[in-house]
């Protein structure tokens, strides 16, 4: 199949629109582990994205200000949020909130600039190197949707089957997460999430250092009123019986062992050596700490499905098309008859019976029945404690996609919720934006906006008073 270019219209998928006489429709791609594509269409167009053409729309403007006899356009007084993220531009994205950590400024021009971050050759580089991961793992079918229900209904279904293909095989790519932050929705993409263990010994630090600060907290601590006990939990019903499946396991019985799941990004990097500096390291850091805190959310339910809905301007309870439904019964009767079924090796316990896909499609045939159906498999995937605090970042080879060497990072709320609460302030307009300190200068090397950064400007003036105040009281102390 020819590669496809990701328009946008549609996050995660290559989006394309078909030839037809009388009213074109979306073509999405369904991710399955096992079918392969049976069906092309014969003619594809490429989506504009709205934010394409609203770039296009202020190049032009933009063209036509630097005309003589033109006003230039009154300035801009709108919020970041306001201006880039809110209908019917895209929700906030993950990428939003950690992409400034290396220069909020840089971000900002990108933003008022081009409308979105430019992609570099580099970067291009990188998303073939995750195309090559993902098709690893999953197998691209094309499916089409009639209605904005069923597009989003087919992310949906990708997340449950990069779910499955977790729990069956211990390893999936490109997960699709949504989180709730500071009131805003913001999706984001794993890059890979697996049951093997980057680094023990790091894992098992990282474990007693968070049970030493839990126990200091807790010596420390009074414990607010209403709150449960520790013994409170254990004896709950659904908490016991997790517990009594590992102190079974302990004992050498035949109960399965719960399996823990970790959290990886995929960085592509040209230069030979890993990256060091805390400047440097900070975005990734961050980056893994929400697709953590996200993932958690949704396993616990705590991801408001109204607000996701509400965000993509889709009808929870309207049924999907039978056109999609049936596509995705037939990818089902033609692919993988475990596409859409419970894996045998299930840690959470005894595998469930083997459904009748096509019943388990109908009866999940709105948005709302559908997001049950997510959560359930959020928390078969990662039950109870399975989530790792050890967060990995994996450094590859842009040509080639070679390992180079993995950076690991801790866990740690206080850190990530004083970061986000702070970037959130800027991009609902409550500070200024910011630029890098001048211990960071270095990133401005390879910045394009360098010569005309403002903020470079006033720091290096600041450089320059400063150095003439000192040198004045030299003199003077000279006389």
């Amino acid at each position: 199949m020819e590669p496809l270019k990701n328009t946008g219209h549609w996050p995660v998928w290559r989006v394309f629109l078909a030839a037809s006489r009388k009213t074109p429709w979306m073509t999405h791609q369904l991710r399955c582990t096992t079918t392969q594509a049976t069906a092309q269409a014969s003619t594809r167009f490429v989506a504009l994205k709205r934010d394409d053409v609203t770039t296009s729309e202020q190049t032009s403007r933009s063209n036509r200000d630097q005309s003589p006899g033109v006003e230039p356009e009154i300035p801009d007084t709108r919020t970041p949020i306001q201006r880039f993220r809110t209908k019917p531009k895209k929700p906030l994205s993950v990428t939003d909130i950690v992409s400034p950590a290396w220069c909020e400024l840089q971000y900002w021009y990108n933003l008022t600039k081009y409308g979105r971050v430019k992609r570099t050759p580099a970067m291009k580089q990188g998303s073939g190197v995750h195309k090559v991961l993902e098709d690893q793992v999953h197998t691209h079918v094309p499916v089409e949707v009639i209605t904005n229900e069923d597009g989003f209904g087919l992310r949906i279904w990708n997340i449950i089957q990069g779910l499955r293909t977790l729990r069956s095989t211990g390893l999936t790519r490109e997960l699709e997460v949504w989180g709730l932050v500071d009131g805003e929705i913001v999706n984001g993409v794993i890059d890979a999430v697996t049951t093997e263990c980057p680094d023990e010994e790091a894992e098992a630090f990282v474990l007693e250092q968070q049970k030493q600060d839990a126990q200091k907290n807790v010596k420390h601590k009074p414990l607010p009123s209403g709150q449960r006990t520790l013994t409170d939990f254990v004896t709950s019903a659904p908490t016991s019986l997790i517990l009594e499946r590992v102190d079974a396991g302990l004992l050498g019985t035949l109960q399965p062992k719960l399996r823990t799941i970790y959290v990886f990004d995929i960085k592509t990097r040209q230069s030979k050596t890993l990256p060091s500096a805390p400047s440097q390291l900070k975005p990734v850091q961050m980056q893994l700490m929400l697709y953590h805190r996200f993932f958690s959310a949704l396993a616990s339910d705590q991801v408001p499905a109204s607000a996701v809905f509400r965000r993509y301007g889709v009808a929870p309870d309207e049924q999907f098309s039978d056109t999609f439904l049936a596509q995705l019964g037939m990818l089902e009767i033609h692919g993988s008859q475990n596409s859409f079924t419970d894996p045998e090796d299930d840690d959470i316990g005894p595998p469930s019976p083997l459904r009748d896909p096509m019943d388990e499609i109908l009866a999940h045939n709105t948005l709302s029945s559908l997001w049950r159906l997510l959560v359930s498999e959020f928390a078969s995937a990662a039950p109870f404690g399975a989530i790792s605090p050890l967060l990995t970042a994996e450094y590859r080879t842009p040509t080639d996609g070679a390992l180079m060497g993995r950076r690991s990072f801790a866990f740690n709320a206080q850190q990530l919720d004083q970061y986000v609460a702070d970037e959130m302030k800027w991009w609902k307009g409550e500070r200024p934006v910011k630029g890098v300190e001048i211990e960071e200068a270095f990133k401005c090397r390879i910045c394009e906006f360098a010569p005309t950064c403002q903020w470079r400007i006033d720091r290096a003036e600041e450089g320059i008073k400063k150095a003439r105040s000192k040198q004045q009281k030299r003199k003077k102390s000279e006389i």
